[in-house]
């Protein structure tokens, strides 16, 4: 992982590079998504440097690793160009209104049979110390109705 994530930095690093000398600074950041490229590959050579050859654990500079994820968000940069790509999205974006509806029919369900859970099982089992790990009463049972609502989700 430490050499693939060192490779995918100089490749990031190289295409900033050629974008910056091709486009010039002006061009290169009129687009809102270089100042993301740029973030990543400025935080990713942060990371290589202070984190990789310092043998200290600083946690304010360690808490930099949490910025990787910013890389995912440079493939949203693909989505612009693939006409299909924009197609499916907004395919999903309108279907939304729907999922909700169906969500929340979902919810009723679980909300439904929580409660018929705790009608019929809660207080009915007398939980030994033998069966459950701690002893005690296990997570999943319907006494009350947080207990009955994460068993049945």
């Amino acid at each position: 992982m430490t050499t693939m994530n060192t490779i995918f930095t100089w490749i990031f690093i190289c295409e900033l590079g050629f974008k910056l000398i091709g486009l010039g600074p002006v061009k290169y950041f009129k687009d809102k998504m270089n100042y993301l490229d740029c973030m990543v590959v400025v935080l990713s050579i942060v990371e290589m440097t202070i984190l990789s050859n310092s043998g200290t654990n600083l946690s304010a500079f360690r808490s930099i690793r949490i910025f990787r994820t910013f890389r995912v968000l440079r493939v949203a940069r693909l989505l612009r160009s693939m006409q299909s790509m924009q197609v499916i999205i907004s395919v999903l974006i309108r279907s939304m209104d729907s999922f909700i509806y169906l969500a929340l029919l979902l919810m009723l369900f679980i909300f439904i049979y929580a409660l018929l859970g705790m009608q019929i099982f809660g207080g009915n089992f007398d939980f030994d110390a033998n069966f459950s790990d701690p002893p005690g009463i296990p997570r999943t049972n319907f006494n009350n109705f947080n207990s009955a609502f994460l068993t049945t989700f």
